[in-house]
């Protein structure tokens, strides 16, 4: 690795002033990385680091997801560049999480698929969870509840009834993650989630929806019709 010259410095100078300017508008994904990394090295041109990154891990999801353990297998990359990486997504979580306490899941819906997204994205193995909301779909908490194999979990309701009834939640938006797998419920997905949605009617709770998370895709079950 080269230490930073006055040309690098200008480079970084560039790279900081089109983010103020304009966002990550016109970004290419190894420039986002670029940037970042400035603020975690300060002497040392980061561009070979963040092209690197995206060649091992494929795309910037990828980066972000990727363990603390995994990023320091990559040359160049030490553990406080790797913490560095996963301290953003982590930050991303958070914020996205704190903007959904108190409100109506129902009036920000993009942000609620957000909020899965970054929760249960990069995981390598099936997991199921539910949205917990009270009488007027306000978000009361968001909790990964089974998690299981690549292709499975073992899904309990009353362990999940019991939890609602913890919260005193009314409502629930279950939702759980197919990894490496298609966008699609199979008919194991459809009939979990009637079983569930029966299993709420004498608690006096209701099963509002159901998000299958594949890849970078949130798919409601309500709006294809599964349920």
């Amino acid at each position: 690795m080269n230490l930073q010259g006055d040309g690098s410095k200008g480079h970084r100078e560039r790279l900081r002033q089109r983010f103020a300017k304009n966002g990550f508008e016109g970004f290419h994904d190894y420039e986002v990385l670029e940037l970042l990394l400035t603020y975690a090295l300060a002497r040392i041109d980061v561009k070979p680091l963040a092209k690197r990154l995206l060649k091992e891990f494929g795309t910037l999801a990828g980066v972000f997801d990727a363990p603390v353990a995994e990023l320091v297998k990559v040359p160049g990359i030490q553990e406080k560049i790797a913490v560095f990486l996963a301290l953003v997504r982590q930050a991303e979580l958070r914020y996205l999480a704190s903007d959904l306490p108190g409100k109506s899941v129902f009036d920000r819906p993009d942000r609620v698929k957000a909020h899965l997204r970054m929760l249960v994205q990069g995981r390598g193995m099936e997991c199921f969870g539910a949205i917990f909301v009270d009488q007027q779909h306000r978000h009361i908490a968001t909790q990964i509840l089974f998690e299981g194999t690549v292709n499975r979990t073992a899904v309990y309701p009353r362990n999940l009834m019991k939890r609602a009834l913890e919260l005193d939640a009314k409502g629930l938006i279950l939702f759980h993650n197919h990894p490496g797998g298609a966008p699609q419920a199979s008919s194991e997905d459809v009939n979990l989630t009637k079983l569930m949605a029966q299993a709420c009617q004498p608690l006096d709770m209701k099963v509002l929806d159901h998000f299958l998370l594949a890849g970078s895709e949130v798919v409601s079950f309500k709006e294809r019709g599964w349920f």
